[in-house]
Protein backbone atom coordinates (compact mmCIF):
# COMPACT_ATOMS: atom_id res chain seq x y z
CA UNK A 1 0.00 0.00 0.00
CA UNK A 2 1.40 3.36 -0.94
CA UNK A 3 1.28 6.46 1.24
CA UNK A 4 -1.11 8.06 -1.25
CA UNK A 5 -3.57 5.20 -0.69
CA UNK A 6 -3.36 5.68 3.08
CA UNK A 7 -3.94 9.41 2.68
CA UNK A 8 -6.92 8.76 0.40
CA UNK A 9 -8.38 6.31 2.93
CA UNK A 10 -7.98 8.82 5.76
CA UNK A 11 -9.59 11.56 3.68
CA UNK A 12 -12.54 9.32 2.81
CA UNK A 13 -13.03 8.32 6.44
CA UNK A 14 -12.89 11.97 7.55
CA UNK A 15 -15.48 12.87 4.90
CA UNK A 16 -17.82 10.11 6.13
CA UNK A 17 -17.53 10.92 9.85
CA UNK A 18 -20.33 13.57 9.90
CA UNK A 19 -22.66 11.23 7.98
CA UNK A 20 -21.81 8.43 10.40
CA UNK A 21 -22.76 10.65 13.34
CA UNK A 22 -26.09 11.43 11.61
CA UNK A 23 -26.67 7.70 11.17
CA UNK A 24 -25.98 7.15 14.87
CA UNK A 25 -28.48 9.92 15.62
CA UNK A 26 -31.10 8.22 13.44
CA UNK A 27 -30.63 4.92 15.28
CA UNK A 28 -30.86 6.76 18.61
CA UNK A 29 -34.09 8.44 17.47
CA UNK A 30 -35.63 5.08 16.53
CA UNK A 31 -34.68 3.66 19.93
CA UNK A 32 -36.01 6.76 21.68
CA UNK A 33 -39.36 6.24 19.94
CA UNK A 34 -39.45 2.58 20.98
CA UNK A 35 -38.47 3.25 24.61
CA UNK A 36 -40.15 6.51 25.64
CA UNK A 37 -38.83 6.57 29.22
CA UNK A 38 -35.26 5.56 28.34
CA UNK A 39 -32.28 7.91 28.23
CA UNK A 40 -29.28 5.75 27.28
CA UNK A 41 -28.63 2.58 25.29
CA UNK A 42 -25.37 0.68 25.67
CA UNK A 43 -23.44 -0.35 22.57
CA UNK A 44 -20.92 -3.18 22.58
CA UNK A 45 -18.28 -3.14 19.85
CA UNK A 46 -16.40 -6.40 19.55
CA UNK A 47 -14.32 -7.57 16.59
CA UNK A 48 -15.61 -4.79 14.37
CA UNK A 49 -19.30 -5.45 15.06
CA UNK A 50 -21.57 -3.16 17.08
CA UNK A 51 -24.43 -4.61 19.12
CA UNK A 52 -27.15 -2.87 21.09
CA UNK A 53 -27.05 -3.89 24.73
CA UNK A 54 -29.21 -2.72 27.60
CA UNK A 55 -31.43 0.33 27.75
CA UNK A 56 -31.26 2.57 30.83
CA UNK A 57 -33.34 5.33 32.36
CA UNK A 58 -31.94 8.70 33.45
CA UNK A 59 -31.32 7.48 37.00
CA UNK A 60 -29.24 4.50 35.83
CA UNK A 61 -31.86 1.76 36.19
CA UNK A 62 -32.42 -0.79 33.43
CA UNK A 63 -35.43 -0.12 31.28
CA UNK A 64 -37.48 -3.23 30.59
CA UNK A 65 -39.33 -1.75 27.64
CA UNK A 66 -43.01 -1.27 26.98
CA UNK A 67 -45.32 -4.14 27.98
CA UNK A 68 -48.58 -5.39 26.54
CA UNK A 69 -50.52 -8.27 28.05
CA UNK A 70 -47.61 -9.05 30.36
CA UNK A 71 -45.08 -9.42 27.53
CA UNK A 72 -42.25 -7.11 26.53
CA UNK A 73 -42.99 -5.67 23.08
CA UNK A 74 -39.40 -4.80 22.17
CA UNK A 75 -36.89 -6.89 24.16
CA UNK A 76 -33.78 -4.77 24.63
CA UNK A 77 -31.41 -7.69 24.10
CA UNK A 78 -33.02 -8.57 20.75
CA UNK A 79 -34.13 -5.28 19.21
CA UNK A 80 -30.78 -4.68 17.50
CA UNK A 81 -31.00 -7.93 15.55
CA UNK A 82 -34.52 -7.39 14.25
CA UNK A 83 -34.89 -6.35 10.61
CA UNK A 84 -35.98 -2.74 10.16
CA UNK A 85 -39.20 -4.03 8.53
CA UNK A 86 -40.18 -5.68 11.84
CA UNK A 87 -39.98 -2.42 13.80
CA UNK A 88 -43.12 -0.28 14.11
CA UNK A 89 -43.38 2.12 11.19
CA UNK A 90 -44.32 5.03 13.47
CA UNK A 91 -40.91 4.70 15.12
CA UNK A 92 -38.71 3.81 12.15
CA UNK A 93 -40.10 5.61 9.10
CA UNK A 94 -39.53 9.22 10.27
CA UNK A 95 -35.86 8.50 10.97
CA UNK A 96 -34.74 5.99 8.34
CA UNK A 97 -37.22 6.87 5.60
CA UNK A 98 -37.87 4.27 2.90
CA UNK A 99 -35.33 1.93 4.50
CA UNK A 100 -37.91 1.22 7.22
CA UNK A 101 -39.24 -1.54 4.94
CA UNK A 102 -35.82 -3.20 4.59
CA UNK A 103 -36.09 -6.86 5.58
CA UNK A 104 -32.30 -7.41 5.77
CA UNK A 105 -30.80 -4.40 7.54
CA UNK A 106 -30.89 -4.20 11.31
CA UNK A 107 -30.12 -1.49 13.86
CA UNK A 108 -26.94 -3.40 14.77
CA UNK A 109 -25.85 -3.29 11.11
CA UNK A 110 -26.47 0.45 10.94
CA UNK A 111 -24.43 1.03 14.11
CA UNK A 112 -21.64 -1.19 12.75
CA UNK A 113 -21.57 0.80 9.51
CA UNK A 114 -21.51 4.06 11.46
CA UNK A 115 -18.63 2.75 13.61
CA UNK A 116 -16.65 1.72 10.53
CA UNK A 117 -17.21 5.16 8.98
CA UNK A 118 -15.80 6.94 12.02
CA UNK A 119 -18.69 7.51 14.43
CA UNK A 120 -17.74 7.00 18.05
CA UNK A 121 -20.01 6.34 20.97
CA UNK A 122 -19.69 8.03 24.35
CA UNK A 123 -17.83 6.25 27.13
CA UNK A 124 -18.77 6.76 30.76
CA UNK A 125 -20.71 5.51 33.75
CA UNK A 126 -24.23 4.28 33.13
CA UNK A 127 -25.83 2.70 36.15
CA UNK A 128 -22.91 1.04 37.92
CA UNK A 129 -20.89 0.21 34.83
CA UNK A 130 -18.27 2.05 32.82
CA UNK A 131 -19.56 1.46 29.33
CA UNK A 132 -19.94 2.72 25.78
CA UNK A 133 -23.36 4.19 25.14
CA UNK A 134 -25.54 6.32 22.88
CA UNK A 135 -27.62 9.04 24.49
CA UNK A 136 -31.25 8.94 23.39
CA UNK A 137 -32.38 12.20 24.96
Amino acid sequence: MSTDAVSALDAARNALAPVAQQLTGAVAAVLAALYPEATYVTVHVHQGQAHIGEVYTADGRRHGGPYRSGRVLYPTHRIGGWPLARLPKRAARPHVGPHADDAKRTLDMLLTDAWRCGARFTRGYIGRHYTTYVKLR
